[in-house]
């Protein structure tokens, strides 16, 4: 159990550090990959780099590492930069309490076109998840709040994903759909503009609540008995209120992120 517990806390800094060199910049659909990636009940701990499109006008894509963190001890787990604690589980329904890092934002340096506007920075959110295995489906549903003070808002997300083992096992290929819901405390934070904020150019905006889609696919190979490599893919296509915004530049934005996991 000592040992299990040391494995956590070290990837526990790993996460830390991680989310440290990511700053304020989206690698939210990054963490979308993992929890896909984290279907399978194996523990294990990683490394990968992902590939994400900046949606905030003028500001540039990102590649950066990102941790493959699948543990669990006991009733507690650390999934990505995901943390939790189950309440309940058997054998295809849990409930946990969990908290999770959003990594929206910008800093006004980042581009010319964002000039002027206030710095925005990633929140912590943390609430409950519910997940309900049948295999091959996991349908996984969570309600979290900003405990941070910067939005105090509330989102809540829906995610379905099939599990499909090919090559006994070896191979593994999880497509998945997803649903998220954000309130306009969290939508005004990261994409409205101010009235001291507007220009000429850069009319005042202050955006409602918006529901945002997500389309993954996620493929598992075991490279031996105990490495397993990664490939995830997901398409974020944001709601109008969100892509109207005169800092936002695209609706559809893309991430795709390759590692690799030793497995234990």
């Amino acid at each position: 159990m000592n040992t299990k517990l040391n494995t956590l806390m070290l990837a526990g800094l790993l996460a830390g550090a991680s989310s440290a060199f990511a700053g304020s910049n989206y690698m939210d659909d990054a963490s979308s990959i993992q929890s896909d990636n984290a279907i399978q009940e194996n523990n294990g701990i990683g490394i990968g780099y992902a590939y994400s499109q900046n949606i905030y006008e003028g500001v540039s894509d990102k590649f950066q590492p990102f941790p493959l963190l699948n543990l669990n001890v006991g009733d507690f787990f650390l999934k990505g930069e995901t943390v939790g604690y189950n309440a309940y589980k058997d054998e295809n329904l849990s409930f946990a309490f969990v908290a999770q890092p959003q990594f929206g934002g910008y800093d006004a340096d980042d581009s010319s076109e964002l000039a002027g506007m206030t710095d925005k920075y990633y929140l912590i959110n943390a609430g409950v998840q519910a997940r309900y295995r049948l295999m091959p489906f996991s349908f996984t549903v969570s309600g979290l709040h900003d405990v941070t003070g910067r939005t105090a808002g509330n989102s809540a997300s829906a995610k379905m994903a099939v599990m499909i083992p090919l090559d006994d096992e070896r191979f593994v290929i999880i497509p998945s759909m997803s649903a998220t819901w954000e309130d306009s405390n969290i939508t005004n934070y990261y994409y409205g503009v101010s009235s001291s904020e507007a220009t000429s150019t850069r009319s005042a905006y202050d955006p409602g609540s918006a529901v945002n889609l997500g389309y993954g696919l996620t493929v598992k190979y075991k490279i031996a008995e105990n490495w397993g490599a990664t490939l995830g893919y997901v398409l974020t296509q944001y709601a109008d209120d969100i892509s109207d915004s005169p800092i936002v530049s695209r609706k559809y934005a893309s991430t795709v992120l390759a590692g690799v996991s030793y497995l234990f």
